[in-house]
């Protein structure tokens, strides 16, 4: 996908001037911002609450001990500080905790860098490592997110497929075609947005073998290909299953790094904390880029994290996860009665469920539920151009389901 082919041109015809860079053109309205328009219309027309499954906002409240904690940190004298670029001592020092506990993986220092939510390093990967003309590879579904901001460098997006059939794990001989000489890094997202797909050592370490053997081949690559690991829903898992870290895979650190998010493992969404861990020599230079639009992380948000990290409230997780999962089969059993069906996911705030045959795409049929029913779901065309996206909805299980009993649940 080159940028000129996502351009919008929706634009009034010959404008007597111009307002915007034409990288504006490269794409429309963002998807969640496009539903929350439409759902704004519906409720305005009808006068009818629609029931929303659309965004991912974690809306189970945080750890009141944390936010006491912030309250704390926010008193303290030099709290208004400009925080610096680098993360702060209790910020490193709780991150290299949590890798230590959770993943058995020592970080050094230069192995960590603070970030304003993982969105952050999404936004400014592309920068930092694209000329015009170089390509990213994101999964198919995946993670739209990723689009833009690779547009906005004069990248191309590419895609690498995932289906039904391979539970949406990757197909290696497929992935090792779509690599060119162009390419400079793969986008791997487990568990996934918007599939609820899992991973384990076995696919990630082909993932590092397959990204190594591609260095090696110095006669057609003038840069190095490296990963980046998409970890935001690390911790939101089901039925103990635990997600690994691509880092656990010995040899990793060389060709990948790693985006860890507060958002979804403490709910901490708004506060837009996270951090990037793995590759030195990647994480520099991303900071080179970084270092020209923000000044950093507040320290008292860093404070808090690292708190978060160091002093870890399982007894809240597990009320977390406990609801998530309970909301989850109710909102299952829901959508089995317009005949949608989907895996039962071990991980993430999703689920991926295939729509009735007699419809010809996702987005008809999500246009008719809200249409028709008030109810928001997000078609699968949202994520990506494979057949899986074209029958398939993303539905969020981190919503208020209590007045689901109310809406007409008959296609």
């Amino acid at each position: 996908m080159r940028p000129e082919e996502t351009m919008n041109f929706n634009r009034p015809p010959n404008p007597e001037l111009t307002l915007g860079a034409k990288r504006l053109d490269y794409f429309g309205d963002y998807i969640f911002s496009r539903l929350s328009k439409q759902k704004a219309k519906i409720e305005k027309e009808t006068g009818e609450k629609v029931l929303d499954f659309g965004a991912g906002n974690p809306d189970f409240p945080p750890s009141e001990k944390l936010i006491d904690k912030l309250s704390e940190f926010i008193h303290e004298k030099d709290a208004h500080y400009y925080p610096g670029y680098k993360a702060i001592p209790e910020f490193r020092d709780g991150i290299i905790h949590w890798y230590e506990k959770r993943f058995s993986v020592h970080l050094e220092e230069n192995e960590l860098m603070p970030l304003l939510g993982a969105k952050n390093a999404i936004a400014y990967l592309p920068l930092a490592f694209l000329n015009q003309g170089d390509e990213v590879l994101r999964p198919d579904p995946g993670y739209q997110g990723y689009d833009g901001p690779i547009l906005i460098a004069d990248g191309n997006v590419a895609l690498y497929n995932l289906n039904e059939a391979n539970n949406f794990k990757i197909n290696f001989n497929s992935l090792k075609r779509s690599i060119t000489p162009k390419t400079r890094f793969i986008y791997f997202n487990a568990p996934s947005n918007p599939t609820a797909a899992t991973t384990d050592i076995n696919e990630m370490k082909q993932l590092v073998d397959l990204v190594n053997s591609v260095n090696q081949q110095k006669k057609t690559r003038e840069k190095k290909l490296f990963i980046v690991s998409d970890f935001a829903y690390a911790d939101i898992t089901f039925d103990n299953y635990q997600a690994p870290s691509i880092l656990e895979i010995p040899g990793a650190k060389k060709v990948a790094i790693e985006l860890q998010s507060m958002s979804k493992t403490c709910s901490l969404a708004g506060y837009r904390i996270g951090y990037a861990v793995g590759n030195s020599e990647i994480l520099a230079r991303l900071s080179q880029i970084k270092n020209q639009y923000d000044s950093g992380l507040t320290k008292p948000l860093q404070k808090m994290a690292a708190h978060a990290l160091t002093n870890f409230d399982k007894d809240w997780q597990k009320k977390m996860i406990s609801e998530y999962q309970s909301r989850s089969q109710k909102i299952k059993k829901y959508f089995e009665k317009i005949e949608l069906t989907g895996k039962e996911p071990k991980a993430s705030l999703y689920r991926w469920l295939k729509i009735p045959d007699n419809f010809k795409n996702s987005e008809d049929f999500a246009q008719k539920l809200l249409n028709e029913k008030r109810i928001l779901v997000t078609p699968g065309t949202a994520f990506g151009k494979s057949s899986a996206c074209q029958n398939h909805v993303r539905v969020s299980i981190c919503v208020d389901i209590s007045k689901i009993d109310n809406y007409d649940w008959n296609l």
